[in-house]
Formats: structure tokens, sequence, C-alpha cells
């Protein structure tokens, strides 16, 4: 009880602190919102911030009853943030400084707060790297692959489903329409979205030790398999519609379809594994 009565007095002390990383950090927090903004790559940065909190709110209790022993350990982990931070500002690298935002919040709740209240707010802090953006160069590394592999499997099918088609490398050539798998169809949008509600996801739904790695290396099939299937769902409508019908609104609408069916597998997936665990005695993680 005594912590709760003390909260609001240590919320006020805290302030200053508040307003100094603000302070430090707001050209930070201006480009990486405004990166979301305009990338469409990165929107889901926008709820990233919330979802955090939701899950800090729903430990906040654990918070409380955990012991508050200070810990010196945890100005270690803010000085490594903050040598990221100025690596980052004098390379000119915002990933760095990004990341940077993240290990000196850890680095000040485990040094204010110690080890134990730390550990029940880890999951949350750790989730906020959701919000930083990939660099180009990994990005860009990234996409080209996917999208050769998408267009793969995607002639493929449409191959099977008695297509006629010829492919070259990113693109799908069909009789009446030219199929491009650009860089925003690579698939890696997917993937980090899917991945980041995929993990969000684990909060409701906890597996154990032995499932939790399977669940996770599910999520990359998951978000390509579902780009594949829009890619399929494009050339359909091609098909049936001509090329007007596969850039109008039911190349966006199929998206948005193919995207909710993706993120359905994926919690059938964790239902499937958690009811796995279950049946075998497993404990959560």
């Amino acid at each position: 009880m005594a912590a709760r009565v003390l909260a609001p007095r240590r919320l006020v002390s805290s302030l200053p602190l508040a307003g100094s990383l603000i302070l430090a950090y707001g050209f930070v927090l201006v480009t990486l919102v405004r990166q979301w903004a305009h990338d469409p790559n990165y929107a889901h940065g926008f709820f990233v911030l919330p979802m955090a909190a939701w899950l800090a709110w729903r430990r906040r209790d654990a918070f409380i009853r955990a012991p508050r022993v200070p810990s010196t350990l945890g100005l270690i982990v803010v000085a490594a943030g903050a040598v990221l931070y100025v690596a980052g500002v004098v390379a000119a690298e915002f990933f760095t400084t990004r990341v940077s935002l993240v290990v000196v919040a850890a680095g000040l709740v485990l040094a204010l707060e110690g080890r134990e209240r730390f550990r029940t707010m880890a999951f949350p802090i750790a989730f906020l790297l959701f919000m930083v953006p990939l660099p180009y160069v990994f990005y860009y590394r990234l996409t080209f692959p996917l999208q050769v592999e998408s267009s793969r499997l995607a002639a493929s099918l449409l191959a099977t489903a008695g297509m006629p088609l010829v492919r070259e490398g990113n693109v799908i050539h069909l009789e009446s329409y030219s199929l491009e798998v650009v860089t925003a169809c690579s698939g890696l949008r997917s993937i980090m979205t899917l991945g980041t509600i995929g993990v969000f996801l684990l909060d409701a739904i906890p597996l154990t030790r032995g499932a939790l790695p399977v669940y996770i290396a599910l999520i990359i099939p998951i978000a390509v398999a579902a780009n594949v299937a829009r890619l399929v769902a494009t050339a359909g409508i091609a098909a049936i519609g001509g090329p007007e019908a596969a850039q109008s609104f039911l190349h966006e609408l199929s998206g948005l379809v193919v995207f909710v069916t993706g993120l359905a597998a994926l919690l059938m997936c964790a239902k499937g594994l958690q009811w796995i665990g279950r049946v075998h005695g497993g404990r959560p993680r």
C-alpha cells in the first residue's frame, strides 16, 4: 500500500528526468515520427508505444509488489545507451540513436527501480524496439531476395492453376498484364507488421519455452504466404477484370483481406501451440 501512496509523489519527482530525456532525444523522436508518417513500411510504429504502454499497465500490480532495490548495473546500461547516442550523432546514423533511447529507458528503470521491478517490465521495454525502423542498407538487402522469392512462389501457384505466364526475375508477365513485385510488395512490410502484432499477442497467449521459438519462426513464412496470396489475388483480379481492376481499390482491399487472414493464421498457430504445450504438461514461460 505504501508503494501506491508514494507513486504520485515519485511521479512528480521524475518529471525533471523525463524532461531531460525529451530534450536530449527530441530530434530523434521528431525524425522517428516523420518516418512513420511518410514511410508506409513503418506506419505500424505509431501503434508500438500505446501497445507497450498497455503491456506495462497489465504488469503494474506485479511491478508494485516487487521490491524496489535500485541497482548500479542500471547506470552501466545508461552509460552504454549514452555511448550509442553519441556514436549515432557523430556518424549521423538514426538507427543507433533510436536504439539508444530504448537502452537508456531500460537502464533508468533498472537503476531507479532495481532488478526485480525491471524484470516485470522487461517485455514492454523490449517491445519498444519494434518502433525503430531498420537501416535502409539492411532493408534493401532483405527486400530484393524477398521480391524474387515471392514472385517465384506466386508464379508457381498461378501456373499450377493453369494461367499462362512468363516470369522474369521479380516480374510476372500474364496475357494482358505484367505484375511487377516491387519493393513495397516484397513481403518485408507484412513480416514487420505481423511480427509486431504477433509478439504483442504473446501477452495474451502465453506459450511454453519450447513452443515460443516455433511460434516466432512461423511469423516469417506466414507473412510471406500472405504476401504471395495477395500477388495471386492481384493476378486473378487482372485476369477477370483487366489491368484497370488490378490497380483499383480491389488491390488495396485484397491486401487488407489477406493481411487479416495472415493474422488469423498466426493467432491459430499460437492457440495450437498453446494447446500442444498444455497437453504435454508444459509450463508457460
